[in-house]
């Protein structure tokens, strides 16, 4: 959102009911107006250009609801969004137009992008009843309090965490589609201030980076997590699990050699162990980033590509990347069942990673319709709450002993 005003308001209760219509063309505008009407919901306005909205907004208070199009003599629904994200109270957006759908999808894209409410979409021709069901069957989310902002941890603070033994891995398991069978888990970074509350990465991370402590907390998580894998392995279960490594980290030596002195006091094989970086550290300098994974891979460890779909990477690069494993990132996943952007993308993805003799994690799956497109795409492993949210690792131990052979079932429903 270009505005310094913040996120937008939600319109006054008087005002809640309000809605506008601007469309190009007249003749649907009216039709599109009378269904309203007839619904009991009659327009407060109705134009045909940009203008005509910039001349309402110099007037009154920006309706709850604009039935807009994309098109217009004197520009087009884009700078239209634009200008109504800039208000300090934006309504919520219902875009009707006859451009082909990848238009209107990007529209609704750049509807939510600019923080503007997205009631609907609708290609034209349709019904103007039809248009107006789909309008009034919109309902605003409520308005929740946002949470309150804590401030960044001090390095008193964070060396208190490792002081107090509070900075632990939660482990979040991943299910082999094919066999049904948990074969690891991921390491996810988790603490509990002074006060007993979890404290997340976003205020972690940053925070031990910022104060030179990443280092020594990611080598903490990684003995932590080694040593769930060998209380796993000692019971005859064969589980793997992988650690989130920024490449700041692995172009440290002494921070390697660490690394492999962890697995090698536990009794583990390295092999165990994956080591996870992001795509856009994978993005950094080609040569360092070679230097460094190849190094990884050299010590035994495999090596993932985490959130991959994000920053865009070059396969060029990629192919140059000793990676054993690729995940791809929960945004592609969530809702791909109504989104065929999303279902190429996962799909493309999928074969990627299997022309180059990857596992393929999709992360995040939450329903069985996802898990489904998932499997279809040819993913060969999940991770998400619909097998288990994360959690701390004895409990996971525990977890994972309640499973007959490691392999997990979705409850059946109904």
């Amino acid at each position: 959102m270009d505005s310094d005003a913040g996120p937008p308001a939600a319109p006054d209760a008087a005002d809640a009911a309000v809605v506008w219509v601007a469309v190009s063309e007249p003749e649907v505008a009216g039709d599109v107006a009378r269904a309203l009407a007839d619904a009991g919901r009659p327009p407060a306005a109705v134009v045909h250009d940009v203008a005509g909205v910039q001349r309402l907004l110099a007037q009154r208070a920006p309706p709850a609801l604009l039935v807009m199009g994309l098109r217009f003599a004197d520009g087009d629904g884009f700078q239209l969004m634009r200008l109504l994200a800039r208000r300090a109270r934006a309504p919520a957006v219902f875009i009707l137009s006859r451009q082909q759908r990848a238009v209107i999808k990007t529209a609704s894209s750049l509807a939510e992008s600019c923080g503007l409410p997205l009631a609907g979409a609708a290609e034209l021709p349709a019904q103007a009843d039809a248009i107006v069901r789909s309008v009034l069957a919109y309902r605003p989310d409520v308005q929740r309090p946002a949470p309150p902002v804590r401030p960044e941890l001090s390095r008193d603070e964070l060396l208190s965490l490792f002081d107090r033994d509070v900075l632990q891995p939660w482990m979040q398991p991943k299910w082999r589609l094919a066999t049904g069978e948990i074969v690891g888990f991921e390491a996810l970074m988790r603490a509990h201030d002074a006060e007993g509350r979890l404290v997340m990465p976003d205020r972690l991370v940053a925070a031990l980076g910022r104060h030179q402590l990443l280092d020594e907390a990611t080598l903490h998580m990684a003995r932590r997590t080694v040593d769930f894998v060998a209380s796993c392995l000692a019971e005859g279960m064969a589980i793997s699990a992988s650690i989130n490594v920024s490449m700041q980290s692995l172009s440290n030596f002494s921070f390697c050699q660490e690394l492999a002195a962890a697995v090698d006091q536990a009794g583990v094989d390295p092999s165990w162990i994956t080591i996870e970086i992001t795509e856009t550290d994978a993005m950094a300098d080609l040569a360092s980033v070679i230097e460094n994974t190849g190094r990884i891979r050299m010590l035994g460890f495999n090596l993932a590509i985490d959130d991959f779909g994000t920053a865009y990477s070059s396969l060029f690069q990629l192919s140059r990347i000793p990676f054993s494993e690729l995940k791809i990132e929960r945004a592609f996943v969530t809702g791909i069942a109504a989104d065929r952007g999303k279902q190429g993308i996962v799909k493309a993805c999928a074969m990627l990673g299997a022309s180059l003799g990857l596992h393929v994690v999709a992360e995040g799956v939450e329903t069985l319709e996802e898990l489904q497109w998932i499997r279809d795409a040819g993913c060969t492993e999940v991770q998400g709450y619909l097998v288990s949210r994360p959690m701390p690792a004895g409990r996971a131990l525990d977890w994972l002993r309640g499973l007959p052979d490691q392999r997990f079932e979705l409850p059946v429903s109904g």
